[in-house]
């Protein structure tokens, strides 16, 4: 069923409710509103405090996230947060804050744990041990961190000892992933495919017929489209294809189906999900300790994935003399992930959607009885020719993701430690000095396996492929603080200095040819195929200061500044300056608002400053950590000689990407504090963007360069409101809605693509667009007397010498055009409800976005015009036909190849609401618990990645940051678990 498109009515309900509160007796106070805590660059602040723009997910809001990866649950949640995730368990998402940060360095945001630079992946740390994550927006929040805050910055605290002796909280749930979106609506049934694939070959036949100068054929439209069955190979009725299908199109009523396997059922099932934590709390006056264990299976509903955590944490807070104080963070974490997603025909995803449903799974006899090997395991059938009278497929010979998945193996193991280490010493009252240490290390060990008995690495006798890396990380900080309260004049200063320091070291080999079916030893293989090593080194090193400054508890001003030097650019070019001003009023300390009864919270601020980027990407994954020097690769061309080839020349001119920030904004609260409102403008300027620089023909792409070759701005709004609508002693009911608008324009290009812009794939970059504006021909609609696609084309009149825009159907005379719609959308963020009736509670929260556009490649892939046996969409009944002469999509037949090539056909809104998470839960009364033994029980039923509302059955909105559809990725999971929740 196609999912319906909804509209913004429903989060124009929710920011505008009528509000009739009910008479409360437990208000929130402004007080309490106003001494809130929150984590920011090197430390903490009061909420009023802030200049910038600083927003918080506490433990609350991260306790019911049911991902191995915490950052993927969080869509939806956080103002100018966009997430993309992949439905594979333990996958780190891609973050977006406040929109496209870069073209070709890393738009990613920093990631500081615990006060430390973290280079790794959040999928090591459980969600039940994070404290809170605070996301850095703005200049004035994160210019501290310098070269690296330029994207944003989100900081996550883990859970420390808090109150006095010893406590104990469980947390255990147990459930189920599945598939959270329908695929692609295909065809399911052999006799409607065969008749697909019967009418593409007579529609072919009749289109080619109708050119002039065609040569008749001996056979009849129909008699050439029953010959064309013969080359799918396989029939599964038990009738020949020459009798499968009568003279008026319609399936022979004596065929009698022989078999069928169902590949989707096969490879996509639902799967168990376990996660149980403990944490204890044990403090004294002197020691606070939070020590907590945890444990993740977490399958995923594709077979023979999943990722699997095994965790324990040591936080320690020890108050050695009054004036000295240690702290500590320690971690270990181990974790396997078995992936289902790879490239080629061999992708499940690609391959369940693209198979045709008449090619078996299971590999049968003659007489279509399935065959079991010594042991009584089904056999594969790889469309080889070992099936039934020695069919093969025309679909992706030697595959079978049944088969492999079970077979094969494709795995990533990791030990990770992670330790953080804090010396505090207040040197006299109000001057500290501390010394925090963090040490990252991380051995990861990739494994693929490809078995001997089918698939493509039985061909080679199966195939063994390894590979080590040991990176680790080091990050000194020296951090001198001096604080200061004169009259009504408050001070606070920072001065430090920090050393990253990260190493890397791998290598990778593969071998052929094994001996026991299934030993992973490299000895059980003999034939070396490749052997490689790599590593890096990288160092970043900043000297940074902070001024904190506040009036009266009215007006706030801060500086910051820091100067960074980066081992990615050349001497000359390593240093950069980066920093950040931000002030605040605080309008409720003044005389005329001071005991105002509706306004509780009025707060006016505004920032601007300067980060850096050094993060330039060689592809989509990989980063430059040498971006000054050329870097060589080392060839051999059969003689055994090493031969050297540039693959990159470097670039000593290459200077930082810079990024100016601007935000202004305010902070509201009515009402006791009933309702309150943060607005925030925001114009983030990136000037000397990282890109390809063009280079002389005679380069003929052996090589890259890379240069500062343009700017960029983003420029938007974001604002989030929540709505504590009802608020008595038995219920609590509270609504939230957060949105973002931006509007992403590249402002300077090189002048040699300042009139053509620069094209890149499905977009074109160009002065005044954005970076994903889409580059396509514009497609014209159908002829109506052969079916023929239409695109159009702008020529030059030769008599007038203008430009006119005419119509072809010769694909490749066709223009391309910048089509001014993009994939980045209007409008973007989430709303949701909490409410508590006495010892019940329930939280639903949303995600949405709006306006954008994206290019839905399956789909066109789907109107295939090709022999090879793959399936189509169920939309070919909107395809032109000699029936259906005023179709809307052009005909479809098994030679006329560009009929459905890239236009503008398949841009498709982008549009969509997700139900993000529900969750529902009751905390059993004491006297029940304590009966048990427990201070405290909740019992509770979570869910996520429930439901979309989007445009196209299939098409997944959420699922890629251009809009792009990818045939190759795990699509979305859901989880449903119940889960118990225990106090001693």
């Amino acid at each position: 069923m196609r999912k319906k498109q909804c509209k913004l009515g429903v989060l124009a309900v929710l920011l505008f409710a009528e509000y009739g509160f009910a008479q409360k007796k437990d208000s929130l106070s402004q007080e309490t509103s106003i001494k809130e805590v929150v984590v920011v660059a090197f430390g903490k602040q009061k909420k009023e405090e802030i200049t910038g723009s600083v927003q918080s997910l506490k433990t609350k809001d991260l306790s019911n996230l049911q991902n191995g990866n915490v950052l993927q649950g969080i869509g939806g949640k956080v103002a100018g947060v966009q997430v993309i995730s992949s439905g594979q368990p333990g996958s780190q998402p891609t973050i977006r804050m406040r929109g496209i940060g870069s073209i070709n360095a890393s738009s990613d945001p920093l990631i500081v744990l615990d006060g430390i630079p973290y280079n790794g992946d959040l999928n090591s740390i459980s969600s039940s041990d994070i404290e809170s994550i605070s996301f850095l927006e703005d200049a004035s929040s994160n210019a501290l961190y310098g070269s690296r805050g330029a994207n944003g910055v989100i900081i996550v605290n883990t859970k420390r000892g808090k109150s006095k002796g010893l406590h104990i909280e469980a947390d255990v749930k147990t459930g189920v992933n599945f598939r959270s979106i329908e695929d692609y609506s295909v065809y399911t049934s052999p006799q409607d495919y065969y008749t697909a694939y019967y009418n593409r070959a007579r529609i072919g036949e009749i289109a080619r017929l109708s050119q002039p100068g065609a040569t008749p054929s001996v056979n009849t439209p129909h008699e050439e489209a029953l010959k064309a069955l013969n080359g799918l190979g396989y029939n599964v009725y038990n009738v020949p294809f020459n009798k499968l299908i009568r003279q008026d199109g319609s399936f022979n009523p004596d065929a009698q189906l022989l078999y069928q396997d169902d590949w989707k059922k096969l490879l996509f099932k639902p799967a168990l999900r376990r996660e149980a934590t403990v944490g204890i709390n044990a403090s004294s006056d002197q020691l606070k300790s939070y020590t907590s264990l945890n444990y993740l299976d977490d399958k995923g509903y594709l077979i023979s994935s999943g990722f699997e955590r095994f965790g324990i944490r040591s936080n320690l807070d020890y108050t050695i003399t009054p004036k000295l104080k240690l702290t500590s963070a320690l971690s270990y974490t181990y974790s396997q992930q078995n992936f289902g997603e790879t490239g080629g025909f061999s992708n499940p995803f690609q391959f369940a959607r693209n198979i045709s449903p008449f090619y078996p799974v299971f590999l049968r006899d003659d007489n279509y009885q399935m065959l079991y090997d010594a042991g009584g395991n089904p056999l594969y059938d790889y469309g080889d020719g070992q099936g039934p009278n020695g069919a093969t497929r025309s679909y992706a010979v030697f595959e079978n993701p049944v088969g492999n998945l079970q077979k094969d193996k494709s795995q990533t193991t990791s030990n990770i430690a992670n330790i953080n280490l804090g010396l505090n010493y207040e040197i006299v009252k109000g001057l500290d000095f501390t010394y925090n240490f963090g040490a990252y290390l991380e051995n990861l060990k990739n494994l693929q396996f490809g078995n001997t008995e089918g698939g493509t690495s039985s061909s080679v006798g199966g195939t063994i492929s390894k590979g080590s890396i040991f990176k680790y990380t080091l990050n000194h900080q020296q951090l001198l603080t001096y604080q200061k309260k004169l009259d009504k004049h408050s001070f606070n200063i920072l001065i430090g200095h920090e050393l990253n320091k990260i190493k890397s070291e791998g290598f990778s080999g593969t071998k052929q040819q094994l001996l026991l079916p299934n030993s992973l030893s490299f000895d059980n293989a003999v034939k070396i195929t490749d052997l490689s090593g790599n590593g890096y080194e990288y160092a970043v090193e900043g000297y940074f200061s902070r001024l904190l400054y506040n009036y009266d508890g009215k007006y706030f001003f801060n500086a910051n500044i820091r100067r960074d030097g980066s081992s990615v650019f050349s001497p000359e070019s390593r240093w950069g300056n980066f920093y950040g001003l931000g002030v605040a009023w605080n309008v409720t300390k003044e005389d005329f608002l001071k005991d105002n009864s509706v306004i509780n919270n009025l707060k006016l601020k505004a920032s601007y400053g300067q980060q850096g980027n050094d993060n330039i990407l060689l592809d989509s994954t990989t980063r430059d950590y040498y971006a000054y020097q050329d870097i060589y690769g080392i060839n051999n061309f059969g003689d055994d000689k090493p031969v050297l080839s540039l693959k990159k020349q470097g670039n000593k001119d290459l200077k930082w990407e810079t990024s100016k920030n601007l935000n202004a904004g305010f902070e509201l609260s009515l009402l006791n504090n009933r309702i309150n409102l943060n607005a925030d403008y925001f114009e983030r300027k990136v000037s000397d963007m990282i890109y390809t620089l063009p280079l002389p023909i005679s380069n003929a792409g052996s090589y890259v360069k890379y240069g500062n070759i343009g700017d960029m701005t983003n420029r938007g709004v974001q604002a989030n409101i929540t709505i504590d609508l009802v608020h008595t002693e038995q219920l609590q009911w509270n609504v939230y809605a957060n949105a973002t608008h931006y509007k992403n324009k590249i402002t300077k290009l090189p002048a040699e693509q300042r009139n053509t812009g620069l094209v890149t794939g499905l977009f074109i970059l160009a002065e005044g667009g954005d970076r994903y504006t889409y580059y396509l021909k514009e497609f014209a609609g159908v002829n109506p007397k052969n079916g023929d696609a239409l695109w159009y084309r702008t020529s030059i009149n030769p008599t007038t010498q203008q430009a006119e825009k005419t119509i072809t159907n010769n694909y490749k005379e066709a223009t391309d055009y910048n089509t001014g719609k993009s994939a980045i959308p209007k409008v973007y963020g989430g709303f949701g409800t909490d409410i508590t009736y006495k010892r019940f509670s329930l939280a639903v929260n949303f995600a949405y976005q709006f306006g954008g556009y994206g290019y839905d490649d399956i789909y066109r892939s789907l109107f295939h015009s090709n022999t090879y046996g793959s399936n189509y969409t169920t939309d070919l009944d909107k395809t032109w036909t000699p029936e259906n002469p005023n179709a809307a999509l052009p005909r479809v037949d098994l030679t006329s190849t560009s009929q459905n090539e890239n236009s503008t056909l398949y841009l498709i809104k982008s549009d969509y609401i997700s139900l993000q998470d529900v969750t529902l839960g009751y905390q059993l009364p004491d006297g029940f618990a304590q009966q048990a033994g427990l201070s405290g029980l909740k019992i509770y039923l979570t869910g996520n990645n429930l439901y979309l509302w989007s445009k196209r059955k299939g098409y997944d909105p959420r699922a890629s940051l251009t809009g792009v559809s990818d045939p190759y990725k795990y699509s979305l999971l859901s989880s449903v678990s119940l889960g118990f929740k225990l106090t001693f």
